[in-house]
């Protein structure tokens, strides 16, 4: 009988003890997101302070370094300096326990705090783990805090797909530079490392082409008494009795390249062909269009004659001069070409793209679209650049070289059938990841109502093939009026997109958690006007 009361009295013991520990982590453990390969918690705190020291041994730490330093000056007013003797913070590289890129560890013990990497990226992304870890005031400019305690933990963490992306369409509504380094400063914070920047359409042409200047002081304005009409349903949204207008100087663009290299972003810059041309053949009618096309139709958004003209040689040594400066601004891999909604109807009478198609044997408008995609493709070369696209760009086999990016938007089965193809393939599904749909379907929430609503739990659903290049999340900014409403379309929702892109490992309800425990507060500091 007493040894049953015994072990009754030990059995509660022990739950207590566990309920205790239990919510002393539930507590005290760090919201990461995205959450981290693997994550133990240890007792104790380390204390960082304006005597706190550094010690490294790469300069592949430096711009993570910088980073770092950037936020305590902001936060704290004073600068993180470096010591050989009395140092507490380490960085150190060791390429033989890091295998995998952009991977890390991050140790922290009450004394000290180690980050180990491979890469320049690595030290950036154990620093902003462990910025995560402070307070979110560290987010938010001039505070008053001169200390911060950071939790002692052990972090092994390295990503799940190489490209996890954001686009930002800036065409349909023109956003200034400080704010599109700020859309690329908070991809930073959650370990996105792709922006992919939707500079032409329609609407406007919002990159600086010195050999066309045209482009901008015709294409980039649009309103009462100019050549570009202000608004064609849905293609944009707001009043139509303004003049709207904005580009991006090249010298801007160079800052805003270095600016996001600072933070391991590389910019992906789309030049939208041949459909979604509206704004450039306003501007250069006589090199882009047939004189003698006598074709009428209208995109899918309602908007008429928008598409450049393939069988024109002008048209060639046109896009050659803009890709060539384009080249030049990014120093990436990629230009993307769009390629997407090529209108029906389109050079159906146009004499010169007869004359094209009887010359080279082509039998339907596809088979000119793979002709302009194959030259294009030889242009991109010359410069050496690769071609990215929206999947219509192979949906008839064009030739164009297999390592083409294909970004696969209209359904995951697509991004599937591009993967079996051959192709590195972006998955950006309309149903899990287009940002510009309403999360729920409501008069008073912003956002498009075309395709189906993209709450935040299921952006989180979503489940990427593993042979994927990556994952992107896209802005379109028909309904983005001001910049509250692009907040509130991102936010939370690409705090998901950056977890589903990085995370092997995930789990909603310990997600959403994390979301309002730190998450939140991290973009209430920076004034983000996220949905709640």
């Amino acid at each position: 009988m007493r040894h049953s009361r015994c072990k009754k009295l030990i059995l509660l013991h022990l739950l207590t003890l566990f309920a205790f520990l239990s919510c002393l982590q539930a507590g005290t453990s760090p919201a990461i997101i995205p959450q981290p390969n693997k994550f133990l918690l240890h007792h104790g705190h380390f204390t960082l302070t304006e005597q706190t020291r550094y010690h490294t041994q790469t300069p592949l730490a430096r711009n993570a370094l910088t980073y770092l330093q950037q936020h305590l000056e902001q936060s704290s007013n004073y600068t993180l300096k470096a010591s050989s003797s009395n140092a507490s913070i380490f960085f150190r590289y060791t390429p033989q326990i890091i295998k995998k890129a952009e991977g890390y560890h991050l140790d922290i013990t009450p004394e000290s705090i180690t980050i180990t990497a491979r890469d320049k990226t690595g030290f950036f992304y154990g620093v902003v783990t462990l910025l995560q870890l402070m307070d979110p005031d560290i987010w938010r400019g001039r505070t008053n805090h001169n200390q911060w305690r950071i939790p002692a933990c052990h972090i092994e963490d390295a990503p799940r797909f190489h490209w996890r992306g954001m686009m930002l369409d800036v065409s349909r509504n023109f956003f200034p530079v400080d704010y599109v380094k700020k859309f690329i400063d908070r991809m930073a914070q959650y370990k996105l490392n792709r922006f992919h920047w939707h500079l032409t359409d329609d609407e406007g042409w919002r990159i600086e082409i010195k050999h066309y200047p045209l482009l901008t002081k015709i294409g980039a304005t649009r309103g009462p008494d100019t050549k570009l009409p202000f608004s064609t349903f849905p293609a944009m949204r707001g009043k139509k009795n303004r003049v709207q207008s904005g580009y991006y100087t090249q010298t801007q663009i160079k800052k805003i390249v270095a600016y996001a290299k600072a933070r391991n972003i590389e910019i992906i810059p789309e030049i939208d062909l041949p459909g979604h041309a509206k704004a450039a053949v306003t501007a250069y009618p006589d090199l882009l269009l047939d004189p003698k096309d006598k074709s009428h139709f209208r995109s899918i958004q309602k908007i008429a004659n928008n598409t450049i003209n393939p069988a024109m040689e002008s048209t060639y040594t046109f896009l050659d001069h803009v890709i060539r400066e384009v080249s030049h601004l990014f120093p990436y891999d990629y230009i993307h070409l769009g390629g997407d909604e090529v209108p029906k109807g389109a050079w159906k009478a146009s004499p010169a793209v007869l004359r094209l198609m009887r010359q080279h044997h082509l039998t339907h408008r596809k088979s000119v679209e793979n002709y302009f995609f194959a030259r294009m493709d030889h242009i991109l070369a010359k410069y050496g650049k690769k071609m990215a696209g929206w999947q219509e760009i192979i949906e008839n086999n064009p030739k164009i070289r297999k390592s083409s990016l294909i970004m696969a938007w209209k359904s995951p089965q697509a991004g599937i059938k591009a993967i079996k193809r051959g192709y590195p393939t972006v998955m950006a599904p309309v149903q899990y990841l287009y940002f510009d749909q309403q999360y729920v379907r409501a008069k008073r929430e912003p956002g498009h109502t075309w395709s189906s609503p993209v709450s935040l739990k299921k952006v989180y659903s979503f489940n990427p093939p593993a042979l994927a290049t990556g994952v992107q999340a896209c802005l379109w900014s028909e309904t983005l009026l001001n910049k509250s409403i692009a907040d509130y379309l991102a936010w939370p929702r690409t705090l998901a997109l950056a977890e589903v892109a990085w995370s092997k490992k995930r789990n909603w309800i310990d997600f959403e958690k994390r979301v309002k425990r730190t998450a939140l507060p991290r973009l209430k500091a920076q004034k983000v006007h996220y949905r709640k």
